[in-house]
């Protein structure tokens, strides 16, 4: 359910502007509006450049069961997507960062999970972890990982059973995600931690969005934005993308924010890299 990253042109070269242009050379007002657009994003930048993350930026020191386990990975998909191929060291990364609320040997539930090669790293961390996904993946059956096809809205556990959760890139395709919220806090243990990561919606103000690569699509309504994606022949199913930790918080409940992890200079309540939540204790 993790989404893949669209690559989108960004400064036509000589020669090929005028294909890129509806129109030709007659009309290039969308070309020069792109490098305006390009140029104060550059300025945003330089004015407000991202911060060092202690947390998120530490340096990854891998295990004795990482070097195997990322072998057997990078073996098994190959190296032409390096989205893909780093989706192992991002999978130690977010075991840091968990290890800080929950350490090892916690019972860990991944929701829409991609190829397994997160829970992969979180197991050689030492977590026992289970994933789910809406759909099938043949690497993560390849990888060996303990994998469910299920709905996040209707989870087939037992409640109570986990310490901990990871939610990375998936809430914003949940169609419903105050159900799934609260099936994950029904299969959660008093105390647990929810570690949560969703693209912030005016990261993408300026430019092309996280999901399509279409420009300026995160200024839209969500029902707009989809829309506009399934017009170009985009079927992947985006319901909202979030522009505030309040929203996401309000999808979360009954689970509570407790940290926003933040590399940006701007107000973190709209700029954010990761949120952490947590489950108060039943009455």
């Amino acid at each position: 359910m993790r989404h893949a990253w669209s690559i989108a042109t960004r400064v036509p070269g000589r020669g090929t502007r005028d294909r890129l242009l509806p129109g030709g050379a007659g009309n290039r007002a969308p070309f020069f509006t792109a490098v305006r657009m390009m140029k104060l994003r550059r300025l945003l930048r330089m004015a407000f450049p991202r911060r060092t993350h202690p947390l998120l930026d530490a340096v990854l020191t891998p295990n004795e069961r990482d070097f195997p386990n990322e072998a057997r990975y990078r073996e098994l998909v190959g190296g032409a997507d390096p989205f893909v191929t780093a989706r192992y060291a991002e999978g130690m990364r977010w075991r840091r960062v968990l290890g800080t609320h929950v350490p090892a040997p916690a019972r860990v539930l991944d929701l829409g999970a991609g190829n397994g090669a997160v829970e992969l790293a979180l197991a050689a961390g030492g977590y026992r972890v289970i994933s789910i996904d809406a759909e099938w993946n043949d690497d993560a059956r390849r990888l060996r990982v303990r994998r469910v096809v299920a709905d996040a809205a209707a989870l087939p556990f037992r409640g109570g059973v986990f310490d901990a959760a990871l939610s990375l890139e998936t809430i914003e395709h949940l169609p419903d995600a105050r159900a799934s919220s609260r099936e994950i806090a029904r299969v959660l243990r008093d105390g647990a931690t929810v570690l949560l990561t969703t693209p912030p919606r005016w990261r993408y103000a300026l430019g092309a969005d996280p999901h399509f690569g279409i420009r300026f699509l995160t200024l839209l309504p969500a029902a707009l934005q989809r829309r506009v994606a399934a017009s170009r022949g985009r079927r992947e199913y985006v319901d909202r993308i979030y522009g505030s930790t309040a929203q996401v918080a309000h999808a979360m409940r009954p689970l509570r924010l407790v940290a926003v992890l933040s590399r940006s200079r701007m107000p973190q309540r709209w700029f954010w890299d990761a949120l952490v939540f947590r489950l108060r204790a039943r009455s």
